[in-house]
């Protein structure tokens, strides 16, 4: 059962992720200068390889619109679409059902994500590729961005399935964890607040989708 519904969100949130590794995949060419890619895209190739406000401007951009667009389209369109009352009628607890949901969002995002940094890495490690020293230390400030976003990813599927009108408080588990998102990103004592905050914060938002789909009427 649990297989079942990870193959059914994979098929559903499939033209979500091709498009957004295909921007990752995008600014990583431009990022290495690659033609006519780099033409198109002179913003993001900038400065030195991994410094903040070069990975920050495509992959946290990317990243935002990525997490949100999976979020709300794994808890909002299933409730748009009436399909809420079919899925949680299987013979399976309704929170094994939206952790099944989360897991498959956060893997498609990290496969998605991680995988155009480690190539931007990898081009970058390559001597002669880039006129200047690299070492792996550089890229942290990276992969704290891809460590961080899933946040936006639980704030949006928390907003999604809320009950709460759009206009009112619907929204503000989204909002709340783009702010928090933006703060940690920036935290210099990352190792021993930030790392430890986040993942309390992913833990509270994991209980608060187990707490809203077991208390929400979906008929």
């Amino acid at each position: 059962m649990i297989r079942a519904l990870a193959i059914k969100e994979l098929r559903e949130i499939f033209p979500i992720a091709v498009l957004g590794l295909g921007v990752q995949l995008a600014a990583v060419a431009a990022l290495t200068g690659m033609k006519p890619i780099g033409d198109w895209l002179p913003l993001v190739h900038l400065g030195l390889p991994f410094q903040e406000r070069v990975v920050a401007v495509p992959f946290a951009s990317v990243g935002v619109v990525f997490t949100l667009l999976l979020g709300f389209r794994q808890s909002a369109w299933e409730a748009g679409q009436g399909t809420y009352k079919f899925l949680l009628h299987r013979p399976i607890r309704r929170e094994v059902i939206f952790l099944t949901k989360l897991g498959t969002g956060v893997g498609v995002y990290l496969l998605c994500t991680l995988v155009p940094l480690l190539l931007y890495a990898s081009w970058v490690a390559v001597p002669g590729n880039y006129p200047g020293p690299f070492e792996w230390s550089m890229t942290g400030f990276a992969w704290r961005l891809g460590f961080l976003m899933p946040l936006v990813y639980l704030g949006a599927f928390v907003s999604g399935l809320r009950p709460a009108r759009w206009y009112g408080t619907r929204l503000l588990p989204v909002v709340a964890c783009g702010l928090l998102t933006g703060f940690l990103a920036t935290l210099a004592w990352w190792w021993q607040l930030g790392f430890p905050l986040a993942l309390l914060t992913y833990g509270l938002l994991v209980l608060a989708v187990c707490s809203v789909a077991r208390a929400r009427d979906y008929a």
